[in-house]
């Protein structure tokens, strides 16, 4: 009887949807001509063309949630902010008002680029006694969130429409509920044995149908979430850092052993950051500095591609990989070497992202053979920048990545996370979300700094004009994602979803020196004389499959300056969906 019900809502409901798209599609004036573009990679129809503004997100239905808001007369920045928090709603394993994240625009009517940095912060009486074996999945893997006050805080600053106005969405989302897709139902149906470990009845409550795993295509709902939402809609900010919400998750974490208490959260502030930058053949690649290791990683690797000048070998060839993995193997060993929150150690970020230091790593690249091992820069040691010795990182793949434009040339490409999928397992009862478990990645982050990580949300410009957003989720496969793609649609004139379509191969590692020089590669798609060349040079392989979701997850939008339209692209190997108008 019950599961007849939520199939009858969610009949309702996707009427429901239906309807609304319509009323969108209409309010926006989608041409005929345009909606019925297709581009040349996309095979799987993930991509969308439009005139006036495009959404990459997590699925149709939150990337609906952007153009909605745009037709409504919200700019990239709203929608942004409205999908972050759906996105939130519809994949919670992957991020939510309990995590973190990062977020980089560009703003046309000043001509100007920002970041906006709302990664977690270590609570101020943290006594050093973290464990990964004994606390990670626990409420004292849990830092204290920043989702929350990073994105209201650029709502506030950027955008045009109220908390109430871009919350509504993922209200009604949660409240009402919608048909879960195969990766959300297979994420909870993964974690199930988790979920019914004593002491995590309240996840039981919410990530399973009355004890039982959720299947694909039902009605999921979270009304705890919804009145969470609805009190942040009213409230702002300060209802979830300092009221009720504060109150509810302190007492409950406290109750559990975390650090976290009332001075933490009302403490808790984004930090708003220049973004750091860089040429690349002519284009300005635009990221975001420390505490993220992401942004320095894809620069300093992009400036070695281009001291190597790789354009010069054809996409794919055995050249092109063997430039591409030594440039990012030597580009993340530097990246983490000197790794931190740059509010609190002194890091040679400038010398990082300068050409003129790519070109002297560039010249380590032998492309007869491979590094065997990589060397480190005579930057010094950690210890002189200040750093410990150990800057080791621990990151999974579940986060999420969106990107947007609006018809005034705003672009904004913003990464959420929780951690680990699910976070820490651990959700503050009656309040309907998990925190994450960041507390993994606290070394070399004081009290009250900003825990470390390895998103890149990135923006491509030329000349003082957008041309892409991109990003990805995957730790230590994110910026190598992201390069790939630049080099793809700058580099190759492939269209955003070839270029993301297109077969990934690259060495995963935090200091460039992988086990057994180990590519991840999807060689089901790779030519064996190919991959040959490749064990030649010194490389193994490991076989991810054809379209892997651990070689990342491209959310993309790219902007044809001299047609206007807008090519929106859309990762298969998450599942992602753009949509356009």
């Amino acid at each position: 009887m019950k599961n007849s019900l939520r199939r009858t809502l969610s009949l309702l409901l996707t009427l429901t949807m239906l309807f609304s798209l319509g009323a969108a599609a209409a309010s926006a004036e989608a041409s005929t001509e345009t909606s019925s573009l297709t581009m040349e990679g996309d095979e799987f129809g993930n991509g969308a063309i439009g005139e006036n503004a495009a959404v990459s997100s997590f699925s149709a239905i939150t990337s609906q949630v952007g153009i909605d808001i745009m037709a409504a007369g919200g700019n990239a920045i709203d929608a942004a902010v409205a999908v972050a928090f759906a996105v939130g709603v519809c994949e919670p394993h992957h991020s939510g008002i309990g995590g973190s994240g990062l977020m980089t625009i560009y703003l046309a009517d000043s001509d100007t680029y920002t970041t906006i940095e709302y990664m977690e912060a270590v609570p101020y009486n943290y006594d050093g006694t973290y464990t990964k074996a004994n606390d990670n999945e626990s409420a004292r893997g849990a830092a204290v969130p920043g989702q929350v006050a990073g994105l209201l805080y650029t709502l506030e600053k950027y955008g045009t429409m109220t908390p109430s106005e871009v919350l509504a969405p993922s209200i009604e989302l949660a409240r009402y509920g919608f048909e879960l897709d195969s990766v959300v139902s297979t994420a909870m149906a993964d974690n199930y044995e988790k979920f019914m470990q004593p002491g995590n009845e309240y996840l039981m409550e919410l990530y399973t149908d009355d004890g039982f795993p959720y299947s694909t295509g039902d009605l999921y709902i979270n009304e705890d979430l919804a009145d969470t939402l609805e009190a942040i809609a009213e409230g702002g900010a300060d209802a979830f850092y300092k009221g009720e919400i504060a109150e509810k998750l302190v007492a409950d974490m406290q109750a559990h052993g975390s650090w976290i208490t009332m001075e933490d959260m009302a403490a808790y502030q984004p930090v708003e950051r220049e973004p750091v930058m860089t040429d690349y053949y002519g284009y300005d690649i635009v990221a975001c500095n420390y505490p993220t290791a992401g942004g320095i990683w894809e620069l300093e690797s992009l400036n070695i591609m281009e001291a190597m000048d790789i354009s010069q070998y054809e996409q794919g060839s055995d050249e092109y990989w063997r430039v591409f993995n030594e440039a990012i193997r030597i580009g993340a060993l530097d990246a983490y070497t000197y790794f931190g929150d740059v509010d609190q150690y002194n890091v040679p970020t400038d010398t990082l992202t300068s050409q003129a230091y790519a070109d002297a790593r560039a010249s380590l690249i032998n492309l007869d053979s491979c590094l065997v091992t990589v060397p480190e820069s005579d930057l010094g040691d950690t210890e002189s920048w200040g750093l410990t010795e150990d800057n080791s990182l621990d990151e999974h793949t579940s986060t999420t990545h969106i990107a947007v434009a609006d018809s005034s040339g705003n672009i904004v490409s913003t990464t959420n996370t929780v951690g680990y999928s699910f976070g820490c397992l651990y959700a503050p009862e009656g309040l309907g979300f998990i925190l994450n478990n960041h507390m993994l990645n606290h070394k070399n982050v004081e009290p009250g700094g900003h825990i470390k990580s390895s998103m890149s949300p990135t923006i491509v410009t030329k000349d003082g004009r957008p041309v892409m957003a991109v990003g990805s989720p995957g730790s230590r496969v994110i910026p190598c994602a992201i390069m790939s793609v630049i080099n793809n649609v700058l580099l190759y004139d492939m269209d955003v979803q070839e270029a993301i379509n297109a077969p990934r191969c690259f060495i995963l590692s935090y200091d460039g020196n992988a086990p057994l020089l180990e590519l991840s590669a999807e060689t089901m798609r790779m030519d064996s004389v190919l991959i040959r060349r490749l064990e030649i040079f010194g490389y193994s392989f490991e076989e991810v499959g054809s379209y892997s979701l651990t070689m990342g997850g491209i959310a993309a939008v790219y902007i044809d300056n001299d047609t206007g339209l807008i090519y929106a692209g859309a990762d298969p190997r998450r599942g992602y969906q753009a949509l356009a108008y």
